[in-house]
């Protein structure tokens, strides 16, 4: 019987747009400088954002250099929040930023 025009492809590749080739956020490593952050939150094309250590003052520029499973870039991160968070392991500072320069 020959296949109708209609029938749905038999192969099972992901959708475009689902995550299944997209790197997870705690897949990335983050430096600042020498200092690794502490765990990666997100990552978008305009920036990321991080636990770090240490605070960083809002409105300064950052080199820093992020790394995932075969990615790996460069680039200036300008600080936009930067925020205390306590819990009761310690404490550390979530960081906000965007890319520059911006690319929207």
């Amino acid at each position: 019987m020959p296949e109708r025009r209609t029938d749905p492809p038999t192969t099972s590749a992901p959708k475009r747009g689902s995550s299944g080739g997209r790197l997870k956020p705690e897949q990335y490593e983050l430096k600042i400088r020498w200092e690794r952050a502490r765990r990666v939150v997100s990552v978008t094309p305009q920036g990321v954002a991080f636990e770090f250590d240490s605070a960083l003052k809002v409105g300064v520029r950052y080199p820093i250099s992020l790394s995932a499973p075969g990615v790996s870039f460069s680039s200036t991160l300008e600080v936009k929040r930067c925020r205390l968070t306590v819990q009761p392991e310690g404490r550390h500072f979530v960081i906000e930023g965007r890319f520059f320069p911006y690319v929207e």
